[in-house]
């Protein structure tokens, strides 16, 4: 996690970090040096106007398409988990030059904070009219919700620079050392295994959480939660020690909610081509991903994204978009948002989005089903080898299960 006062001081340090550490990969814009997925935030986003689209972007029609109804949503109920602005379009998976961005997100603690996905970033070109974009984003819905404006965070999934900028590139590095561990700003944990995850993120929340109310009002127990925002966590060895002795769930159920609710495994080795919802679903991630009936473009995603692999493991554009612009009207959207399949070292590593993670109740059996996917699509793609990587932009313990999970970390020792 890179933690930075101004714009300029983050992209010297991203750009650092890729000259120190990146590898070479091969794209048809030229070869191009990167880095793991990175998580930055800063602190005094850069204030100006953007009337237009940067490099043919459609940030700005997208966003304003849904512009008053994320004001609306903040304007009730200003610490609302739900106000995610989703960039891109299941069409962009066909397309030859997707958005980069392609999530922001709101969250409101004290101040009103912006949190972005980007799947790809040339980080000596293209960061700032990048982040001038979401800029933009917060100071406009920040005035029009009558919230003050905040921070602006970064995950990156493919923070690049080409080598025919090196040089260049150079002269903007600035060294900065990575934060881990919590801050009220934004966690960042790297575990060998799924069940540690769990285990310090429910650590971290119990411990530094802060409480606020929820919009489950109707759910004794759910009323008020602890949560800590913009939760990143990087796993090492997702294969070993997948389930924690405490979690709320079993093997069973996490292959069945895998290969159902986020897969539609029994089709992945084809695409889908006609709704794949069972009577009284509204909505699975895996019909998102594969097949929506309302979507006026219908594409099957996650096969796009297997097929591009097999063809190129540089490629920079295999994500796959849950979420909907019509989610904001809804009182139930997708918590997940999107995810992300690339080539990280040899390995595939699968980066997956939250907006809001119910982490005693649905995390464990989140990063299950998600890591299971990762590793299908490793093996279908001829990686082998894999690791997991998972964001939340509001990672909660609601109040009804803070005396489950003190006895999960602290438990009573019997006496004998």
């Amino acid at each position: 996690m890179i933690l930075a006062k101004h714009w300029e001081e983050a992209r010297g340090a991203i750009v650092s970090k890729i000259l120190e550490k990146g590898s070479i990969c091969k794209s048809r814009f030229g070869n191009y040096l990167s880095v793991d997925p990175s998580f930055l935030i800063v602190e005094r986003p850069t204030e100006g106007e953007v009337s237009r689209d940067y490099f043919g972007e459609k940030y700005l029609a997208r966003f304003k398409e849904v512009f008053e109804i994320a004001v609306q949503k903040l304007k009730e109920k200003k610490f609302t988990r739900r106000v995610s602005i989703p960039i891109w379009r299941p069409e962009d998976a066909l397309s030859p030059n997707p958005p980069a961005i392609t999530e922001i997100s709101f969250l409101f603690d004290e101040k009103l904070h912006l949190t972005a996905y980007i799947r790809s970033l040339d980080c000596f070109n293209y960061f700032e009219p990048n982040f001038r974009f979401l800029s933009f984003a917060l100071s406009e819905v920040s005035e029009k919700a009558g919230l003050p404006e905040g921070t602006i965070a970064m995950l990156i999934g493919i923070p690049h620079v080409y080598e025919r900028d090196l040089s260049r590139a150079k002269s903007i590095s600035e060294s900065k050392e990575e934060v881990f561990g919590y801050t009220e700003l934004g966690t960042h944990l790297v575990e060998d295994y799924l069940s540690s995850a769990w285990h310090s993120s429910l650590e971290i929340i119990y411990n530094y959480g802060k409480s606020k109310e929820t919009e489950w009002d109707m759910f004794e127990g759910q009323k008020t939660s602890k949560f800590a925002q913009r939760v990143f966590i990087e796993v090492k060895k997702p294969e070993e020690n997948k389930i924690h002795d405490k979690a709320p769930f079993t093997e069973r159920y996490g292959i069945d909610y895998a290969h159902e609710y986020v897969i539609c495994a029994e089709k992945l080795l084809e695409r889908v081509e006609k709704s794949i919802l069972k009577e009284g679903e509204e909505y699975t991630y895996a019909e998102r991903a594969r097949f929506c009936e309302k979507d006026p473009v219908k594409v099957d995603q996650l096969f796009e994204v297997i097929r591009k692999l097999k063809e190129d493991r540089c490629r920079r554009d295999c994500y796959v978009g849950i979420s909907r612009a019509w989610d904001l009207l809804s009182n139930d959207p997708p918590c997940l948002r999107g995810y992300q399949f690339l080539n990280n070292n040899g390995k595939l590593r699968g980066v997956f989005y939250m907006r809001s993670n119910d982490i005693y109740g649905a995390m464990h059996a989140n990063i299950f089903g998600f890591s299971l996917l990762t590793k299908y699509v490793a093996e279908l793609t001829g990686f082998g080898d894999y690791e997991y990587a998972h964001f939340a932009v509001d990672a909660h313990i609601y109040t009804g299960f803070l005396d489950l999970v003190k006895e999960i970390l602290y438990p009573k020792m019997k006496r004998g």
